[in-house]
């Protein structure tokens, strides 16, 4: 016999109510009352077996188990949704990849037309994140992050250590060693600060100043390709520019970072045999090393 599936009104209540953490939003959400929406949930609670909230007064907050089957619904919930807003062309797999906007705008977007030529058969949709979050709620397929750290009940796959060390655009007056930055236009932003790259190569001791200071790397790197200065840059993130002659790097003298790049899934993903074949090409081709173009050493 069928096993007969919970009802969407329930389904419904769960998610929203798991979402706000809060059976009262879940209510206004829905336009139902709190009642209904505390049986609805218990309905499902009963059906499964276990509690998927502990509740504590007025307030409620998510189980193990409730934070489980909210992950899996949530992917359920997505392919459902994908299935009316983009119908599937025949023998054609769509895969969702988010990353963060350095990741997405400075690697993924010089890389993608590659795998898509290479793989006819695959359609994808790149979006922006700040974490994991969103593999966990079932909304992407696959994460691409920088220093991501441990992701409880998502797979963690290493694509490329990173390396450090000072770009500037051709025109710039360019130091001719290391200790000459003490006069040179810096550009300093918090994530990696000179300090960083100066203990590593061993001229802590050296004074600099930041004339110019962005808030994040993108916003350095954009202000060093328009010749306000010197920054620090991530190897994989400039990449193209030291190819392609935009940036170029000034010494041979790099700092390594702690942090790896990581693709993170859930490994209970419908599409988890698309997922694995994307990750290894991309580990392959950033695995390469930091930087392609040699250290310019100004004359």
């Amino acid at each position: 016999m069928p096993v007969r599936p919970p009802s969407l009104r329930a389904i419904a209540a769960f998610e929203a109510a798991a979402r706000h953490e809060s059976f009262t939003k879940a209510a206004d959400e829905l336009n139902l009352t709190q009642s209904a929406i505390s049986h609805a949930i218990r309905s499902l609670e009963l059906r499964l077996g276990v509690d998927l909230f502990d509740r504590f007064g007025r307030t409620v907050a998510l189980t193990e188990a409730g934070r489980t089957f909210v992950s899996r619904l949530r992917l359920s919930l997505n392919l459902i949704s994908e299935a009316f807003e983009t119908p599937a062309r025949p023998g054609r797999a769509r895969l969702v990849i988010a990353a963060t906007a350095g990741i997405a705008e400075r690697i993924l977007a010089n890389r993608l037309p590659g795998f898509l030529a290479g793989h006819p058969d695959r359609e994808l949709e790149l979006r922006t994140v700040t974490g994991a979050a969103e593999v966990s709620a079932g909304e992407v397929d696959v994460a691409i992050l920088y220093g991501a750290g441990a992701c409880a009940g998502l797979t963690q796959r290493r694509l490329a250590g990173e390396a450090l060390f000072p770009v500037a655009a051709p025109a710039v007056d360019l130091p001719r060693r290391p200790e000459d930055l003490v006069h040179a236009p810096l550009i300093h932003q918090p994530e990696h600060p000179w300090r960083m790259w100066l203990e590593q190569v061993g001229l802590s001791d050296l004074p600099t100043h930041a004339t110019l200071t962005a808030d994040s790397p993108l916003a350095a790197l954009e202000l060093a390709r328009n010749g306000a200065g010197i920054c620090l840059a991530r190897g994989l993130l400039v990449r193209e520019d030291l190819r392609a002659g935009r940036l170029v790097r000034l010494f041979d003298a790099e700092a390594t970072l702690r942090e790896d790049y990581t693709a993170v899934w859930n490994p209970a993903s419908p599409r988890a045999d698309v997922i694995r074949p994307f990750v290894d090409w991309l580990a392959d081709g950033l695995d390469a090393g930091p930087a392609a173009a040699p250290a310019l050493h100004a004359a």
